[in-house]
């Protein structure tokens, strides 16, 4: 159906249609399989690394308190809950856990985003790590 000038359900930003402000083509760099399993790779590397530094200071605030009150806080319930359920119960997860809003919500859904990722399950990470931005804006 049409709206005024454009088409109802079509893109309309020129970014996404690869035009630059000048209506220009953009230019747009290839990425051939190899090169994305290196980047993932890294990008992985990358995230343990920071993961590491984040644990230390995590502990310190209370991840291993959450643990005790809380045995669905720990990496190892989840990373069983990433190895047994679907992508579909997963994408659930994610939304049961940023509704629900509980006191450990933040560590619970790190925690869960960093097993997605250690497990190569990238779009469901991504889904998880815009939850936990979100999540760290309601929690002091």
């Amino acid at each position: 159906t049409k709206k005024g000038n454009s088409v109802e359900g079509t893109r309309k930003s020129l970014r996404l249609q690869g035009v630059d402000a000048d209506l220009k083509p953009i230019e747009t760099k290839r990425l051939n399989e190899e090169d994305i399993l290196k980047e993932r790779e890294e990008r992985v590397k990358e995230c343990r690394e920071v993961r590491l530094r984040a644990a230390k200071a995590v502990a310190e605030t209370g991840s291993e308190k959450a643990a005790k009150e809380n045995p669905t806080a720990t990496y190892e319930h989840c990373l069983m809950r990433v190895k047994t359920m679907t992508s579909k119960g997963l994408a659930n997860r994610v939304k049961a856990i940023e509704r629900a809003a509980g006191k450990h919500c933040v560590v619970k859904m790190a925690i869960f985003k960093s097993c997605l990722q250690d497990e190569g399950m990238w779009d469901l990470a991504n889904l998880a790590s815009d939850a936990l931005e979100r999540l760290k804006t309601l929690k002091p």
